[in-house]
């Protein structure tokens, strides 16, 4: 899990909006022309709010809300210039970071958040900052309840949440005869220099998306896999299966970040005691 880097202001926000409305339909352009103001006037809110990390606290707007089928239908549509914004907002990114949803880092992004829920903010519909890439899994989940009943966040914004670089996802390890080696199963652990805040927007985030689940569920699947890649190093002449998966684990961390759960468990895989039982146990079930 790691911050994404917002789109850059150049072109402005504003410009990717108008490029988009001047696609539509001559009917539909002349009435969102008519909204120019309004939409100035709500992309200087989302900035000021972001800026005072008090996005919870954005209200909808009447207007807005009024025009909410005209303004969402920005999004509607495979315009060019709609493609050419989810494009750059992908290419924005360090490579790599995008193979996994940064909301979960369990699948693929092949969709786009509104973190501001379009139904009640739909002049954000297009608002750069406002989309997220992820998984339709997360999206689905996250939906339009991104507010507590208390009014606070219930998701981490990926673009404007600074995730703390603490270890907060842990993993155990225990050997099962079943599965004729090793399980795992996730947990959260917070650290002790983490502000209450900060941990229960954390904490929040990842009962609402129900991803300690997701990686229990996952990880014994990664752990076949990352002791048949051990097993593969050795077989070709590699010599040290540790240091090879804390090589990898750390490679990881640089790229997805300190909590990502599958570098966590091969830090983990490579501090064990057993780790070499059981590569040799996968590559004879492999030979087998």
């Amino acid at each position: 899990m790691k911050k994404l880097t917002v789109l850059p202001t150049e072109p402005s926000y504003l410009e990717w909006y108008e490029a988009i409305r001047d696609k539509k339909h001559r009917d539909t352009r002349a009435s969102l022309n008519e909204l120019q103001e309004l939409i100035e006037r709500r992309y200087v809110d989302y900035a000021d709010a972001v800026e005072n990390q008090n996005l919870s606290a954005l209200e909808s707007d009447d207007d807005a809300i009024v025009s909410s089928d005209l303004l969402r239908s920005c999004y509607g549509g495979t315009t060019k210039p709609l493609r050419d914004l989810k494009k750059a907002i992908k290419d924005a990114q360090p490579k790599r970071l995008l193979k996994y949803c940064p909301m979960c880092a369990t699948t693929l992004p092949r969709t786009f958040d509104h973190y501001l829920p379009g139904v009640k903010f739909p002049e954000y519909a297009v608002y750069a900052p406002n989309l997220v890439p992820c998984c339709s899994i997360c999206n689905s989940i996250k939906d339009d309840d991104w507010l507590s009943a208390a009014g606070t966040r219930q998701y981490l914004h990926a673009y404007s949440d600074e995730i703390p670089d603490r270890r907060f996802v842990v993993v155990t390890l225990y050997e099962d005869p079943a599965l004729a080696g090793v399980g795992a199963t996730f947990s959260l652990d917070r650290p002790d220099d983490i502000e209450d805040a900060s941990w229960q927007l954390i904490k929040s985030h990842f009962s609402k998306l129900k991803l300690i689940e997701r990686y229990d569920d996952g990880g014994n699947d990664e752990v076949a896999e990352i002791i048949a890649d051990c097993g593969v190093f050795l077989e070709t002449g590699g010599v040290d299966a540790r240091d090879f998966l804390n090589r990898r684990a750390l490679e990881r961390f640089k790229v997805y970040g300190t909590n990502n759960w599958i570098a966590v468990l091969m830090e983990a895989m490579a501090k064990h005691a057993n780790l070499s039982k059981w590569i040799e146990q996968g590559i004879c079930q492999n030979g087998e």
